[in-house]
């Protein structure tokens, strides 16, 4: 993926991070001269005998930015969830995922970019994770990161609705996170759908950077009760939605003041440790925090998490890729003796494909009720409420961002398509 900039960018400092929806119309001026024949009366043979053999590659280059913004490999996601699919296996000591990169619920392009896919996508994580740095202190700081996910964008991980896991990060346009403001869920919360994701520039990116609402309400998301495993973390580790223990709304450390290790709270990247029988087999797992309270109607959703939540996706990884593992997205390679990041008589297993999820809004998603795609759903729903929003309707976050801009009319890719364009007519 292309990540110059934010996930959404406005028209007057646009770069090429946006998928383009309409082809470019406007036809270039060209000065023609008598030592050669003007634009329009060219064609292929002699445009080609009158470019040096500098400018030849230059037209190669043209054409395949010209192809690739106009996507033109890529299908848009079926608007009901109906393009879902999502395996895994484990074999030896990897786990293999292979998706559509197409939700399992109903969607709406806000920003300029919808939810495309061209090819399944596979990745492989450990499924024996192991943590670099032995113990609770071998997490328990930045310093001990084995991968900064502060200035990474693209996928870091995967939930089991295949939206991919990004981190708050959201392009040059915001530079590195440093905090909440200039997180994604600040800049760009105004593009999240009902479900609390959205697409970026290209094919299979559909992703979330803070909780993914509707897949909570699937796997049964209660109040008052530690969050259901959502997805995997490319290191190995598991993915939870926005509540811990007993059902605390996990914050860092940091915020609430508690001790890393020893109360219920993360490490200043959202990363929990410490075994929590009937909740998993691991030692170590990330929260993607900050409680959402929205219907599933809500286009852009509503009551974003704020800052005292942040970050609300994971800001780096602990764990190692293992000897032996081929791990996908960047996973660091383990050295010395690294540590189990699961409890004794652990035994991976495979988690198996959601059915579609027929309860997300379909009536405000892309397309509205009578035109949704697909065939995933014999009726379409009028939304949800999720379970942990307060019978008052005051919502859970009083400092959620503002979401009253409006996306941007101009895509990046229009801008790849002039510049493309610029350049061509200029070698010829």
């Amino acid at each position: 993926e292309l990540l110059t900039c934010g996930d959404r960018c406005r028209a007057h400092n646009a770069t090429p991070r946006e998928n383009v929806s309409a082809p470019y119309t406007r036809t270039p001026q060209v000065k023609s001269s008598p030592a050669r024949p003007s634009h329009s009366e060219r064609t292929p043979r002699n445009i080609q005998a009158g470019m040096s053999n500098t400018s030849r590659p230059l037209l190669g280059v043209f054409l395949t930015t010209l192809f690739l913004a106009s996507g033109a490999s890529a299908a848009t996601c079926p608007t009901d969830g109906s393009g879902y699919d999502y395996s895994e296996t484990v074999t030896g000591d990897t786990r293999t995922i292979t998706y559509t990169a197409c939700p399992n619920h109903a969607w709406k392009a806000i920003n300029p970019n919808k939810a495309q896919y061209d090819t399944t996508q596979t990745i492989r994580i450990p499924a024996y994770p192991k943590i670099q740095n032995e113990g609770v202190t071998g997490v328990s700081t930045t310093s001990k990161r084995t991968m900064d996910l502060t200035a990474k964008g693209g996928v870091v991980g995967i939930f089991f609705s295949a939206a991919a896991l990004y981190s708050p990060y959201g392009g040059g346009k915001y530079g590195q996170v440093v905090g909440f403001d200039n997180s994604a869920t600040n800049a760009e919360g105004d593009t999240f759908d009902s479900c609390g994701c959205h697409s970026s520039q290209g094919s299979n990116s559909y992703h979330c950077h803070s909780a993914p609402t509707c897949l909570l309400q699937q796997l049964g998301q209660a109040a008052d009760a530690h969050s259901p495993q959502i997805g995997w973390a490319s290191d190995g580790f598991p993915l939870y939605g926005p509540y811990g223990k007993g059902g605390v709304a996990m914050k860092t450390c940091t915020v609430t003041g508690g001790k890393f290790g020893t109360d219920v709270c993360t490490n200043d990247d959202g990363g929990y440790y410490g075994e929590l029988a009937g909740v998993d087999s691991y030692k170590f797992r990330y929260y993607i925090q900050g409680p959402v309270c929205s219907d599933s109607c809500a286009n852009p959703i509503k009551d974003l998490p704020g800052a005292d939540y942040h970050p609300h996706s994971p800001t780096g990884f602990y764990g190692c890729c293992p000897s032996g593992v081929t791990c996908s997205l960047a996973v660091a390679a383990c050295t010395g003796t690294p540590a189990d990041g699961y409890v004794s008589g652990f035994t991976p297993a495979a988690k198996t494909k959601l059915s579609t999820f027929c309860n997300a809004c379909y009536s405000s998603g892309q397309g509205g009720s009578s035109d949704t795609t697909g065939s995933g759903c014999s009726a379409k729903s009028a939304g949800f409420t999720l379970a942990t929003c307060p019978a008052d309707g005051t919502g859970v976050n009083a400092d959620s961002p503002s979401l009253t801009n409006t996306a941007a009319p101009l895509t990046g890719a229009a801008i790849i398509l002039n510049i493309a364009i610029a350049v061509f007519v200029a070698m010829m």
